[in-house]
């Protein structure tokens, strides 16, 4: 979704009628009480939780590249993730490499059935909160092949086309080599993201994603780690997860 014809929806939305304006204005501008509380407060319990997040990052990136054909799992709290967000992911201007233009302050919030992604678009007057609503699990029978329902998407409190949204998701997969086929469960639109298709023997193997109200799990197993080292190391070489 580009910053331009965002904006210009949310234009033409205003000039419909000068009586439905104000409440229009008023529905985009609203920030939702999540993404507030999502927010963590400055200080040292926040660096801390970001120091945390970054060392479980690292442990993550040892496990899948370090052994061989051994399990591994991980868990990363809303919390933590957040805080990482707020702080190294700044400092170390991932956030200048990897967010689309007009996209900041990302936040997230995990519950038992979703996962809840906001983001302040724009700036100043021009600016929103927009908010999406996934739910993902591992599709059985199909190694590597994450579902993402798309359950819910605003711009403040106003409920928006998801058709852009659609359109980045499977650009942004095809240009990280990930596979994306979609079909509509529900009335909602559903990504099958596969990773690793067109490897005959996939590198890694993903056994387990699962939500806890605050938390993420992720489990799987490494099948080749020299390899998917040598893969992994061209993107992350100049990013820093860690700084003082």
């Amino acid at each position: 979704m580009s910053r331009r014809s965002l904006l210009l929806a949310i234009g033409i939305f205003l000039c419909l009628t000068s009586g439905v304006g104000t409440t229009l204005w008023m529905l985009v501008r609203y920030e939702p009480r999540i993404y507030l509380q999502a927010a963590v407060p400055p200080g040292e319990a926040r660096h801390r939780l970001s120091a945390d997040c970054s060392r479980e990052l690292m442990r993550l990136y040892s496990s899948v590249t370090d052994h061989d054909d051994q399990a591994w799992e991980h868990r990363f709290t809303d919390e933590q993730i957040n805080s990482y967000l707020a702080e190294h992911f700044v400092s170390s201007q991932l956030d200048k490499t990897l967010l689309p233009e007009g996209i900041s302050q990302p936040r997230i919030v995990i519950e038992a059935d979703k996962v809840r992604v906001a983001f302040r678009y724009g700036s100043g007057l021009w600016s929103t909160v927009v908010s999406i609503d996934l739910r993902l699990w591992l599709v059985k029978g199909e190694p590597n092949v994450v579902a993402l329902k798309l359950v819910g998407f605003h711009a403040g409190a106003l409920p928006i086309s998801a058709q852009s949204l659609l359109e980045r998701i499977s650009e942004t997969c095809l240009a990280n080599g990930i596979g994306v086929d979609w079909y509509r469960d529900e009335g909602f639109p559903v990504a099958l993201l596969r990773f690793q298709t067109e490897q005959p023997h996939p590198t890694l193997e993903l056994e387990l994603i699962k939500l806890e109200p605050g938390a993420i799990h992720i489990q799987g197993r490494t099948k080749d780690p020299a390899s998917l080292r040598a893969f992994l190391e061209t993107p992350l070489r100049d990013f820093k997860l860690v700084s003082d």
